[in-house]
């Protein structure tokens, strides 16, 4: 009896339990994107090999014994810091001095100063 009362429940909770519906497999639309750039005209790359008026000019850095390649206008905190030289950065505002260092012979903040059109040499102080 005990069987029967347990088969007549499960069918039951069976029953109550509505069925999911059929679902449609999903469909891959195709052709999304086949006029996205209908009205682009494609032309050749720049003979420069890819950047406008050719490669940008590079200027000698010497950094105590090493010598680096910068391009003018360049953060002279950034060419130090690749050159992993010895330069030590607090405030890198140019306020606190720490950074202080002889840039072709004059004293120069090195964290606000930029990199020069014909390059320079930059030792401690």
């Amino acid at each position: 009896m005990h069987r029967v009362i347990t088969a007549l429940c499960l069918s039951a909770a069976v029953a109550l339990v509505p069925q999911a519906p059929r679902r449609q497999p999903l469909t891959i639309h195709r052709g999304f994107f086949d006029n996205a750039f209908k009205n682009e005209e494609i032309k050749k790359p720049p003979a420069g090999g890819g950047l406008s008026g050719g490669a940008k000019k590079t200027v000698p850095v010497k950094i105590g014994s090493r010598v680096v390649q910068a391009i003018p206008g360049q953060r002279m905190k950034d060419v130090v810091r690749a050159a992993r030289a010895p330069i030590k950065f607090n405030c890198e505002d140019g306020k606190c001095g720490t950074c202080e260092s002889k840039v072709d012979g004059r004293i120069t903040r090195v964290c606000v100063a930029k990199i020069p059109a014909k390059g320079c040499t930059i030792t401690r102080k």
